[in-house]
């Protein structure tokens, strides 16, 4: 373990992450708005502790092996989670620290679960913070995704290895910065696309960029307590509804698009086309389930517009909303439940388990079936023309069953501990471990978790930040055999 190098490390993060907090502060000057000093000071704080332990740990010029960036890469979500929060705490838009850390844990992990309201009255400086920490938080996840999962094996991602650029085998350092250095160009370019067409149809300058910000990030965070819904445009849904799918899709097609300029990336990815036929399916059938009940919509076609959006939101796990899905006919939430839980391509900005993971145990299910009825044969398992080697299948195997386990234990102490209903909990748990954020019952859409205790805060940070690392990038610090020599 190099730990000087990932202080240092951790040093620059610090460092560059404060000085992000002088550009809501001027919006707040600018805008007239009261939260000046407090982002003034938090980023001089941030700073302070990034240049001392950059300073504490000069002359560390080893190279970062794949070991110490598990480590790294925890510390860095906690850290800046941790001083994320300060601004907010510091200007008392929030009544205490856990609702800071809360707000902020959720932006950087771009899950979009709030503890805030009356945002359309809100100092602008604030409003754009949250925009921003989703927004920088997204293209961390991309390059946590594309460079330091694969080394665990659970995420399917060893299978982009030959089309993307990846790292070596155990000096993780040189790739990460040119694949980073790639991919911020491609999200870049996304964002600025994004935030001219929301302008162009309709949106404030101000509004145009947060929401850029948060939906390429699928992140979810508005400036309006209405969402997406206060705009009431079907021409800003268009234009959210193909970013969030863009942001949904593995980062890795993109850029092989911009370079090869060929669509053909997308048509040849399996992955890509079950993700859209999933969702398409899911949009088509639950529109004609609400169409005439007591949702109000009596033609088809109004509700294909609100199904559009809203199930985009939740299999993307972006987290807008046009309605207040969660009062729609059951079959609407439950069907909610199993969209986010898939959630969105490996490498994309979305979360929930994966299209690509729960292709490979569908395929593999279907596997064991034919050896049941063959015991003899040979069945290859084969995800896009490939043979998919058994040590990434079992490994999705053990990563889906701690999905669940991880999913019904929290659920188990929010609903004992903290007293919340079944229906909640069991939401609470699956929106915040899937990334999606607005979750049913007591916290859906139309609410948010302002009203939880401090105790069920910090548990849903805690899975916030598990379902964000991909588990075992948080769980395997916490057994003995990683910190022996």
């Amino acid at each position: 373990m190099h730990f000087p190098l990932i202080f240092n490390i951790l040093g620059w993060l610090l460092t560059a992450f404060g000085c992000t907090m002088f550009v809501p502060a001027l919006i707040s000057a600018f805008s007239s708005g009261t939260a000046v000093d407090s982002f003034v000071v938090s980023g001089c704080m941030t700073i302070f502790f990034g240049v001392m332990f950059v300073f504490m740990t000069s002359g560390s010029g080893k190279i970062l092996s794949h070991r110490d960036a598990f480590l790294m890469t925890f510390l860095a979500w906690f850290a800046l989670s941790l001083f994320g929060a300060l601004p907010l705490y510091n200007a008392k838009v929030v009544a205490t620290f856990a609702d800071a850390f809360f707000e902020s844990v959720s932006g950087l992990t771009t899950t979009g679960a709030s503890v805030m309201s009356g945002l359309d009255g809100m100092d602008h400086g604030i409003l754009f913070w949250r925009a921003l920490l989703q927004w920088l938080g997204g293209m961390g996840v991309v390059v946590l995704a594309t460079a330091i999962i694969p080394f665990l094996g659970v995420g399917g991602m060893q299978l982009y290895k030959a089309e993307m650029p990846g790292v070596e085998k155990d000096k993780l350092q040189p790739r990460l910065k040119e694949t980073a250095s790639l991919l911020w160009g491609v999200y870049l370019v996304l964002t600025l696309m994004c935030a001219t067409l929301y302008k162009y149809g309709g949106m404030s300058g101000f509004d145009a960029i947060c929401h850029a910000f948060t939906t390429v990030a699928t992140g979810g965070y508005s400036t309006h307590d209405a969402s997406m819904g206060y705009f009431d445009s079907p021409f800003i849904e268009a234009v959210c509804v193909a970013f969030m799918i863009i942001g949904a899709v593995n980062f890795s097609l993109h850029f092989l698009f911009i370079t090869k300029r060929n669509f053909n990336v997308y048509y040849k990815n399996i992955e890509f086309k079950v993700f859209i036929f999933i969702l398409c399916a899911a949009i088509f059938f639950l529109a004609y389930k609400i169409t005439g009940q007591e949702t109000g919509y009596e033609t088809y076609s109004e509700s294909l517009r609100h199904t559009l959006f809203n199930v985009t939101s939740i299999m993307t796990t972006t987290g807008y909303a046009t309605q207040d899905y969660s009062a729609w006919p059951l079959i609407v939430p439950m069907a909610a439940m199993i969209l986010m839980f898939i959630g969105g391509c490996s490498g994309s900005t979305a979360g929930g388990m994966k299209v690509l993971r729960i292709m490979l145990i569908s395929k593999q299910g279907l596997r064991e079936i034919k050896k049941m009825i063959h015991p003899h044969a040979i069945v290859h398992l084969k995800l896009g023309g490939r043979n998919v080697n058994d040590k990434i299948v079992q490994a999705v195997w053990s990563f889906a069953g701690l999905y669940i386990i991880s999913f019904m234990t929290i659920s188990a102490f929010l609903s004992l501990h903290d007293g919340l209903d079944l229906v909640t909990a069991f939401s609470a748990a699956a929106a915040t471990i899937t990334g999606l954020g607005p979750a049913l019952g007591e916290l859906g859409p139309a609410d948010n978790y302002g009203h939880l205790q401090a105790n069920a805060k910090y548990l849903l940070c805690f899975s916030m930040l598990l379902g964000r690392l991909e588990l075992f990038t948080l769980l395997i610090i916490l057994t003995p055999e990683y910190w022996k020599k």
